[in-house]
């Protein structure tokens, strides 16, 4: 279940390049041994150092601007309402406990997701076979909120796991 991990939280406050770029920077240096973890025992993890590219996109052929950004195995995407996290780890990472990285990379998604926000809003989805695809074309395209994203998850993939070991057989976590 899934080729990649989305993590969907609530956009509270716009961000410049910079900001990001020093956000991200921040979170990457004080996790540094959850990395060198992930890049040790993680399957696509390699060469972590903690630089980002980020790029803003202006609204062209009738797409919206936003912001977007990779460093080492994850990626960032700042719409109008929501961010998006990625990280190109499995899915099943996250509860296949022996695989002995789910703890630390559970870790780098909630602390980067806490650099972004101040609510305790997170949504974790499997990525790749089209459980999150729909929600990030809303996000991006439609300017859909959080409760819109979260709405048509359930709608999508039914009730959210509660917490990580619930994810062996659902799709997705959320905490509100």
């Amino acid at each position: 279940m899934g080729t990649h991990i989305d993590c969907i939280i609530p956009k509270e406050k716009e961000y410049s390049v910079e900001e990001i770029k020093q956000k991200l920077k921040s979170t990457f240096d004080r996790l540094k041994s959850e990395l060198l973890h992930l890049e040790e025992y993680g399957t696509f993890t390699e060469n972590v150092n903690g630089n980002w590219w980020i790029s803003h996109i202006p609204s062209e052929n009738g797409n919206p601007e936003y912001i977007t950004g990779e460093g080492d195995s994850f990626s960032i995407d700042i719409y109008k309402k929501v961010i998006h996290i990625g990280c190109i780890e499995r899915f099943s990472s996250l509860y296949l406990f022996d695989k002995n990285i789910s703890t630390e990379l559970f870790k780098i998604l909630t602390e980067l997701s806490n650099e972004f926000r101040t609510s305790e809003k997170i949504l974790i989805g499997a990525g790749g076979f089209g459980e999150t695809d729909h929600i990030i074309d809303m996000a991006y395209i439609e300017n859909a909120d959080f409760e819109q994203v979260c709405k048509k998850m359930t709608k999508l993939n039914g009730i959210p796991a509660q917490n990580l070991a619930e994810l062996n057989e659902k799709s997705w976590y959320l905490k509100e």
